[in-house]
């Protein structure tokens, strides 16, 4: 059976986003004020171009200050994209999950030892895990990212037994609820 699993996670806002945003539309009504101010000044009309040049470039800055991680696991591969703006796809890395030396829920302290570390999580610091493994251009790698029950399920399949986590089994879910009125709770005394 072929385990296939694709999860979106997107990168929260932190503040050296949100200082490089504000750079970037400072920045930029800075320059364009300047170039218009420059054009009517001096009659020089092709600086109105530089203006519109000028907020097409602010636009592809800003909008690629904006982060979402895509972790695709296809079998034994867990493949981590970067995505930009929502138009530029970046593959950070590939770990062959049948090389996991250790696997678990995030808390800060594992890690040593290792060659390189692959950072891919929502930055909200809640429900991070890592994965260490020996990759074949990088040595010894951890990897912190945010799944879902899912996710982790289909990663678990690929993993060596040694390192398998026992999951938790999902809730069965709630009966739907109907428009009939339930029988009320006999009270105990």
């Amino acid at each position: 059976m072929d385990h296939y699993n694709e999860q979106m996670v997107r990168k929260q806002t932190e503040a050296k986003e949100i200082f490089l945003r504000a750079l970037i539309v400072a920045s930029a009504l800075l320059l364009v004020t300047v170039s218009l101010f420059a054009a009517a000044l001096f009659g020089f009309t092709p600086l109105i171009l530089v203006a519109v040049g000028v907020i097409y470039l602010a636009y592809i800055l800003f909008s690629g200050t904006f982060l979402e991680y895509e972790y695709i696991v296809t079998n034994n591969d867990l493949d981590i994209d970067r995505i930009s703006g929502k138009r530029k796809r970046k593959r950070l890395i590939t770990v062959k999950l049948n090389t996991v030396n250790e696997w678990g829920e995030y808390t800060g302290k594992e890690g040593s030892g290792v060659s390189a570390t692959v950072m891919a999580s929502d930055a909200s610091g809640y429900d991070a895990w890592y994965i260490i493994a020996d990759h074949s251009k990088y040595g010894k790698i951890m990897v912190i990212f945010t799944p879902t029950e899912e996710t982790v399920s289909n990663i678990n399949f690929g993993v060596p037994h040694s390192v398998k986590k026992k999951l938790k089994p999902k809730a069965p879910k709630e009966a739907e609820e109907t428009d009939e009125p339930k029988a009320p709770e006999e009270e105990t005394e």
